[in-house]
Parts: C-alpha cells; structure tokens; sequence
C-alpha cells in the first residue's frame, strides 16, 4: 500500500538529474534513510520504481498521478492561512490560468509570503524542502493541482506532466 511520502520520493529521484545515495535523498527531504528505502521499496512493488536500475518508471508514475492520486491522496481545503503557493497559484498553472489572489491555495508555513486556503501537503516536510529546488517546486504544484483542481486544472496538469516525462 503506498504512503503519500513515496510520491514525494518518487518525484524528487525524478528530479535529481546525478547520482544520489540513500542518506542524501533522506537529508534533502528531511526524512530518514529507511523511510525513503521503503518507499522506494513499495514503489518498486507497485511498478511505479526500478529498484535495480534506480529508475522512476515515467509512464506509470505519469498514470497513477493523473487517474489515481486524487482518490488515494485527497485532500481539502482549509482556511485561510499564511504559507507558500501551491497548486494553481504557483508556477506552472499559474501562467495558464486566470486565477484571482483571493482563491490562492498554500502550504502553510511561517517562511511563507502570501495568504490563501491552506491545503495538506503530501508529506509534513514539504513546504521546508520544496523551495531548495525549482523542478521539484513545481512538480509538487501539478500534483496538488490534481489533487484539489478542478477539470480544467486537472487536464492542463495532465498536459503539463505528459512534457515533462516525454522530454
């Protein structure tokens, strides 16, 4: 059964372009060495991970994040809360879409510089470490764009990762 931080380790080896070791993916994302290897454990179960090759299987991760997270991972809107954007008030989505300031979604967190609805993040240390790398920012803002979209945000965040795992 996989847990919300696989996701999070999923994305963030997606991310990382080197070589990374156990210990440093852990450090980057604030969590233990045995939490990322069992979640990369159960994600190599769930064929969404190549435990031997150490590689993030795109097309499966891509199908499981635009027709099944939602129901795994849901989450809901909360009140209004200082923290940092997320989901369509945060790049990419935000470009596309005409959004009003008033309707912003938000991680919350004291580093945070906007108001919004807070939102449940994936995993606690999200908004900590999401902000040390732009890629993986993002990527956490498509998949809270699925999360909480609606159908248009859904189907640009769809069109969206589909670039970014066909690159």
């Amino acid at each position: 059964m996989l847990k919300p931080q696989d996701i999070l380790i999923l994305l963030k080896v997606y991310c990382l372009n080197s070589k990374w070791t156990y210990a440093e993916l852990a450090e980057s994302l604030k969590t233990s060495t045995s939490v990322v290897h069992d979640a990369l454990q159960r994600c190599d179960e769930c064929h969404l991970y190549n435990l031997k090759k150490r590689i993030v299987l795109k097309g499966a991760l891509e199908e499981f994040l635009v027709h099944g997270l939602k129901y795994v991972f849901a989450t809901r809107i909360g009140t209004m809360v200082r923290g940092i954007p997320t989901a369509h008030s945060a790049e990419p989505l935000k470009s596309l879409l005409m959004v009003s300031d008033n309707n912003a979604y938000v991680w919350a967190s004291p580093q945070g510089k906007i108001k919004g609805l807070g939102i449940k993040p994936l995993y606690h240390s999200v908004p900590e470490v999401a902000l040390q790398d732009s890629r993986f920012y993002e990527m956490l803002c498509l998949v809270d764009g699925l999360r909480i979209g609606k159908v248009r945000e859904q189907q640009l965040v769809a069109l969206e990762l589909q670039k970014r795992f066909h690159e």
